[in-house]
């Protein structure tokens, strides 16, 4: 039973950084210059929103009422805590530290054999985004650079 109360607790963490990190992805197509970066940022999101909606399926399976969960509660400590680091950060860069964090929190599940969701996919998709997202953001603080 500890497993399992360990196992939620971690998809609730998923799930509350699922939803910011869909929401980054779409700040960073508002400030995306091209058509290709515009393409994969809301791409992203909506990805970032199916894996919310697989995350929270499962949660729903283990008997957790969505009424229960944090994501729907407005937390302004966490808002402000998780906002603090990235202040000056850019869309891009926002992104990519998001996905990294939910990468970090992904590999904590795979440890649980009982699960409905495909890690293996989930976990993909997020390693090809923060590739391309380092290669971007690599690539603008080349130009950065050269500008000054």
């Amino acid at each position: 039973m500890l497993k399992q109360s360990q196992y939620i607790a971690i998809l609730e963490k998923i799930l509350t950084h699922l939803k910011n990190s869909k929401l980054e992805y779409f700040k960073a197509s508002d400030h995306a210059v091209s058509p290709d970066q515009k393409r994969f940022f809301n791409q992203q999101g909506l990805q970032r929103n199916r894996f919310f909606q697989n995350v929270l399926s499962e949660l729903q399976q283990l008997g957790v009422s969505s009424d229960d969960l944090i994501i729907s509660k407005f937390n302004f400590d966490q808002l402000l805590i998780s906002t603090i680091d990235t202040l000056k950060a850019s869309a891009l860069e926002k992104c990519l530290h998001s996905d990294e964090s939910l990468l970090e929190m992904y590999t904590e599940l795979e440890g649980y054999t009982n699960t409905n969701l495909n890690l293996a996919k989930h976990i993909e998709t997020l390693e090809g985004a923060i590739s391309q997202n380092k290669e971007w953001v690599s690539n603008f603080k080349v130009k950065s650079k050269k500008s000054i």
